[in-house]
């Protein structure tokens, strides 16, 4: 015999089901869960109801899934790149020193010819190669051979102490020189001669050729400004 309620199997006389309870009279179930012929001793019983599995829901295991924390990506250490060492610190130079001997005025003026007039240059061969340095010509050395901002040449000499009136020859003969054989048509050649001091003969010789040649007295100077730190 079964319970009607739970199909739970009971035991001969039972009158109430030891699961869940149910009452049964007289050894019969009040329910119409089993069925007993009272002319046969064969009796008929309902199966016991199979018990269903629960599933587990897939959502919930995917939001386990996903809660789950995600290991992070390895990212190789870099070396610091090493700190360069400290540089030699240069040694100190001697202090700048002066030649106001005419090898020294023209070394002077050969590196920086801007200082006789402002857009003077050295000539340069094939407009590339300074080659204006103590130039050599036929008729004399000329201490330097520049062109102005107009492209007119301009002959440079710097006087020995012992030189005097001869100066305006020699600087004749170079600029003559130039004319011929670098100077075009119409071409402006002019000199310029520094000196240390105006020689006392020069005076009626230089007065011949003003306007072409003129003379500079050479002296050097130094300043020093205060400056707030």
């Amino acid at each position: 015999m079964y319970c009607e309620t739970c199909h739970e199997r009971l035991k001969l006389g039972s009158r109430k089901c030891p699961n869940c309870g149910h009452a049964t009279q007289g050894g019969r179930d009040l329910g119409s869960g089993s069925v007993r012929d009272s002319a046969s001793s064969t009796s008929y019983s309902l199966p016991p109801a199979p018990k269903l599995a629960q599933e587990e829901p897939k959502v919930a295991e995917a939001k386990v899934e996903a809660a789950k924390p995600q290991p992070r990506p390895v990212v190789p250490k870099r070396n610091p790149a090493p700190t360069p060492a400290p540089k030699p610190s240069a040694p100190r130079s001697a202090p700048h020193s002066f030649d106001l001997s005419p090898d020294g005025i023209r070394d002077l003026v050969i590196a920086h010819p801007e200082l006789l007039e402002e857009g003077l240059s050295i000539h340069t061969k094939d407009g590339k190669t300074p080659s204006g340095a103590r130039f050599e010509t036929s008729v004399g050395k000329i201490d330097l051979l520049a062109r102005d901002r107009s492209s007119g040449w301009v002959v440079v000499m710097v006087a020995e102490p012992q030189h005097g009136k001869e100066l305006v020859g020699d600087m004749l003969q170079l600029m003559g020189w130039v004319r011929k054989h670098l100077g075009s048509e119409g071409q402006e050649v002019r000199g310029i001669v520094l000196v240390d001091s105006i020689p006392e003969d020069l005076g009626y010789a230089a007065a011949a050729v003003a306007g072409t040649v003129e003379f500079a007295r050479y002296r050097i100077g130094l300043t020093l400004e205060k400056v707030e730190v």
